[in-house]
């Protein structure tokens, strides 16, 4: 799945990380990565970058 700066997603598993995709890139082998600019109160700002696989839409 693509996603676009202001899809808000989810990371599938694991720990909670809701946000919004704030920028897309690709690694220098062209996968897509998407960097995720949390939304919970607590840690509001923070970014982790993912791949496809371990997000997907929430809205």
């Amino acid at each position: 799945m693509d996603f676009k700066v202001g899809d808000m997603v989810e990371k599938t598993s694991g720990y909670k990380w809701p946000g919004v995709v704030v920028s897309v890139f690709h690694t220098l082998h062209g996968t897509p990565r998407y960097v995720v600019e949390c939304t919970i109160p607590e840690v509001a700002g923070a970014l982790h970058i993912y791949s496809a696989s371990q997000i997907h839409k929430t809205k």
